[in-house]
């Protein structure tokens, strides 16, 4: 192996790396998203229904 076949597979392993933060990128969006969603959901249910849905911090179990 020659210093121009490392040279290649360092690249493509940088590529490699950057499709994957990408997709890493993309996956983090999406769950920020579904997120938001369902505690706009909770919150419309709970203003709906009038029933307490999320768990209040200071209680005791």
């Amino acid at each position: 192996m020659d210093s121009s076949d490392l040279v290649d597979e360092q690249l493509f392993e940088n590529l490699q790396l950057k499709k994957r933060i990408v997709e890493l990128e993309r996956q983090l969006k999406d769950a920020e998203l579904k997120a938001i969603a369902f505690s706009t959901m909770v919150d419309i249910a709970e203003k709906e229904f009038k029933i307490p849905i999320r768990k209040k911090l200071n209680t005791k179990p």
